[in-house]
């Protein structure tokens, strides 16, 4: 008797007649005015749903929409960006001459907020290390420059295809690469798809099509790789003289060839390890295996989302042995020291000195670049280890090479046996059934 007279004692305006009636019923103290827009626009919440709405009542009926947000200040500039579509379409007429339209200008901060959503989401595939780190940074960076500058001043609701041509110009004008491009394309579509998921843009556009021939790093011929073999031996401790601008940043002791170089060059072919590989590779991830097969068993650490051992062919034992024994010479040879270079600590700067003395080796021979005007680099080196498997290898798959050189069996095709000429498997075109 007590309880039911407590609840008609309790005064009308207490919570408990605000409550809604159902769940798409509003929520009149979350109901929110615009300021600059007319007063039939307001936003609102539901029982049933934690995304802001907005109604619109006009000639006699409620236009209702879902704006797909919970935050505040994404769901005032959806709001303005509805109205103003509104307005264009001819639905409705300009009721308040005070309107503050959304234009290009204004839309900076939805744009960073926007920006800053992917960011988080990009952050948390980092997290389940479904991406690296440096594709995580690599977004940002184009994400917060190059595409931030170029949408800034565009009307999100409007962009169209040809908004998307303009956008590609503005690449080409910068002289980005073909692969560069598609990387900038692909971060820009990210941010359409969040706009067309929060109802800002109707539909996404396609973007132009974009067609780049691949581009090897240019293999060295048997020939060209013996001559490289050989100066890099003549080489060894000769210092360069035509010195010129722009190498200042090379410490005095590393402006001669060194003379690991020669080994180097031929652990890189016998391995099919990048650059990069040079750059980490400890003693600590290389085995020697002497059973019916001798090898390098190769545990290196992860790169392109490959982290299974790798096996070398047999020379490469006798250069790991030798260059080990060098370096146990000079103090170093433990597991955890770098198979090359270990004295450098900035592995960086090892690179740089590397592409540096190889570059030297190529424009004496005169090989830089190649029969097709591609230039050479330290990478072609792999380019090379790759091809020779593919000419001298015998009848191995592409699949099995992948693997062991970790990548993929379309890099394969795509950029080492797209270049191979038929003369250099002459013997194959040349052989019989038997």
């Amino acid at each position: 008797m007590n309880e039911v007279k407590e609840k008609f004692i309790t005064a009308s305006n207490e919570p408990y007649f605000h409550a809604p009636r159902s769940r798409n019923t509003p929520i009149k103290a979350s109901m929110q005015k615009i300021e600059g827009l007319p007063k039939k626009l307001k936003l609102f919440l539901i029982s049933g749903s934690k995304f802001w709405r907005l109604r619109y009542f006009h000639k006699g009926n409620y236009l209702i929409k879902s704006l797909k947000t919970t935050d505040l200040a994404e769901a005032t500039a959806a709001a303005r960006l509805f109205y103003e579509s509104l307005l264009e379409s001819g639905v409705i007429d300009d009721e308040s001459p005070n309107v503050q339209r959304l234009m290009p200008v204004n839309n900076q901060h939805l744009l960073h907020e926007l920006i800053q959503e992917i960011l988080e989401e990009e952050q948390q595939k980092v997290k389940r290390n479904e991406i690296k780190r440096g594709s995580y940074v690599m977004t940002q960076l184009r994400l917060e420059g190059v595409i931030f500058d170029f949408f800034k001043d565009k009307a999100l609701s409007k962009i169209n295809a040809k908004t998307l041509v303009q956008f590609v110009n503005v690449l080409t004008e910068k002289e980005f690469t073909v692969s560069t491009m598609q990387g900038y394309i692909a971060n820009a579509r990210k941010l359409l798809k969040l706009l067309h998921s929060k109802d800002i843009l109707p539909s996404i556009a396609q973007f132009p099509s974009l067609k780049s021939q691949p581009h090897s790093r240019g293999a060295f011929t048997l020939t060209e790789y013996k001559a490289i073999l050989r100066k890099s031996k003549d080489y060894r401790q000769l210092t360069f003289n035509d010195w010129g601008e722009g190498r200042a940043w090379i410490p005095v002791e590393y402006r001669q060839m060194p003379y690991e170089m020669n080994w180097l060059i031929r652990f890189m072919i016998y391995t099919f390890v990048r650059p990069g590989d040079i750059r980490q590779i400890r003693n600590k991830h290389v085995e020697i295996i002497n059973g019916t097969y001798k090898y390098l068993r190769l545990t290196l650490p992860e790169v392109k989302r490959h982290n299974a051992p790798t096996v070398s062919l047999p020379a490469a034992v006798g250069i790991f042995k030798r260059q080990l024994e060098y370096q146990k010479q000079r103090g170093f040879g433990d597991p955890e020291d770098y198979v090359f270079f270990p004295e450098i600590s900035n592995r960086k700067t090892l690179l740089g000195i590397l592409g540096w003395a190889f570059n030297w080796i190529m424009n004496d021979l005169g090989i830089k670049t190649g029969p097709h005007g591609i230039e050479r680099s330290l990478y072609s080196l792999r380019h090379t280890s790759i091809t020779f498997r593919l000419i001298y290898g015998g009848n191995i798959d592409l699949l099995t090479l992948a693997r062991n050189a970790r990548t993929s069996v379309e890099m394969i095709e795509k950029f080492y046996a797209s270049t191979m000429s038929a003369e250099m498997n002459v013997a194959l075109i040349h052989n019989k059934r038997r």
